[in-house]
């Protein structure tokens, strides 16, 4: 069964990763495990903003008419 993916709990993934390859204390086995796990954390971070942002609007307070949020 696969978890949930947390978003918040794979950036905080990605943190402890960069710090790991950053202490150059671990093998070159285990920095390549690092990095792809890294890029797929990225990967996936991206996939849900971008869901998000998709999802995202705003309510206008003249109107209350909601639209979407042009997001820069």
């Amino acid at each position: 069964m696969s978890k949930e993916f947390v978003y918040e709990d794979a950036v905080k993934e990605l943190q402890d990763i960069v710090n790991k390859l950053g202490s150059g204390n671990v093998s070159l086995d285990e920095s390549l495990k690092l990095y792809n796990r890294g890029i797929e954390l990225s990967k996936q971070c991206d996939d849900k903003l971008k869901e998000i942002e998709q999802k995202f609007s705003v309510i206008d307070p003249s109107t209350g008419e909601e639209s979407e949020a042009e997001i820069k």
